[in-house]
């Protein structure tokens, strides 16, 4: 039965840390080949629409009272709808799980700059991003405004909410995803003399509120819960269950001969043997040291023109070669008998 060629694991090659984001490279390799694509895609899909963050949904004036957004503020140089754009770019980070909308309170006398680090959290949650600039302000400001925020995925816009705010609460646009950007690349790799297998490359940008591999895990856990239920629902069938036997028992087999995936796609002609041997290892479909270690030496003793000699001229290669041995089995009076007429 034929095996993917899997990769050992991904590698994290690069990353980088700005004033606003966290950058990092991951690395998958060997993959089957179109797996790349197949992979990267899902992932960044995932990444980029359905990972949780908490951000701001709506937010109040207490003083001064403001009634919408296209108001202005005593003493600040941004009107109401520049300092909600603002604080559509403030970033949470949060340590404890989040249930429903949590206050947090602003409040800022000029002359200054009200920074993102000005806001008042409840324990538990954190800016990210503090030095981000909400409003200036002159010596005339005095401001006290209350925010709330929850946690959601991707974009919420204000206007297709079912909410009726009372007068004076202004609903903000949620942009919950912590994800900036996800790019990925697939490029060709050798694995044996095959050079047709994939190598993902994927680079990922988050808000500070969240690390590049923490949002991969996420994305990761996401794609397995979904893939789990459809494989917990599928009905039993009795060749898928032989099927993932004999996966088992060849995974046992090639860890037993602790060789790498390299070594496995080894050709037969590849290893120094006679023509004789090679011919009737071939006419039975053994192309390659995986398809050999497949077979016990009583297998082999069946092959026509393939006998005693052949075989120990067989495991002499692959033990000074590669250091492994055959799988144990009988010779039978038949296949001494096809040596004989060698």
């Amino acid at each position: 039965m034929n095996q993917f060629v899997m990769p050992k694991k991904m590698r994290l090659e690069e990353t980088q840390e700005g004033p606003d984001f966290h950058y990092a490279k991951f690395v998958l390799s060997p993959l089957e080949k179109g797996y790349a694509i197949t992979i990267g895609n899902a992932l960044r899909r995932v990444l980029l629409s359905s990972i949780p963050s908490l951000a701001i949904t709506s937010m109040r004036f207490i003083k001064p009272e403001k009634y919408h957004e296209y108001d202005t503020v005593e003493g600040v140089k941004e009107d109401i709808l520049e300092i909600i754009l603002n604080l559509k770019e403030v970033q949470f980070r949060t340590m404890v799980p989040i249930d429903g909308q949590v206050k947090m309170v602003v409040e800022k006398k000029g002359p200054g700059i009200l920074k993102a680090g000005d806001i008042r959290t409840p324990s538990g949650i954190e800016v990210a991003n503090p030095e981000h600039v909400i409003a200036h302000l002159n010596e005339d400001a005095d401001l006290l405004f209350e925010i709330y925020a929850e946690v959601g995925k991707g974009y919420d816009p204000a206007s297709e909410r079912n909410e009726k705010p009372e007068i004076g609460w202004i609903l903000i646009d949620g942009i919950f995803s912590p994800v900036l950007r996800v790019n990925f690349s697939q490029e060709n790799v050798r694995v044996g003399k095959r050079t047709d297998y994939d190598k993902l490359t994927l680079e990922i940008w988050t808000k500070k509120s969240i690390k590049p591999e923490e949002a991969l895990r996420k994305a990761v856990d996401i794609l397995i819960d979904h893939f789990s239920l459809i494989s917990q629902n599928l009905p039993e069938v009795a060749v898928l269950n032989i099927e993932k036997r004999e996966v088992e028992e060849q995974g046992e087999l090639e860890e037993e001969r602790g060789l790498e995936d390299e070594l496995l796609e080894i050709k037969v002609e590849d290893l120094g043997m006679s023509k004789k041997i090679i011919n009737a290892l071939k006419r039975e479909k053994i192309e390659t040291v995986r398809d050999l270690l497949k077979r016990d030496e009583e297998d082999l003793l069946k092959i026509k023109h393939f006998g005693p000699k052949s075989l120990e001229d067989l495991k002499r290669i692959l033990k000074e070669k590669l250091g492994v041995d055959l799988k144990k089995g009988g010779s039978s009076d038949e296949a001494q008998g096809e040596e004989a007429q060698d």
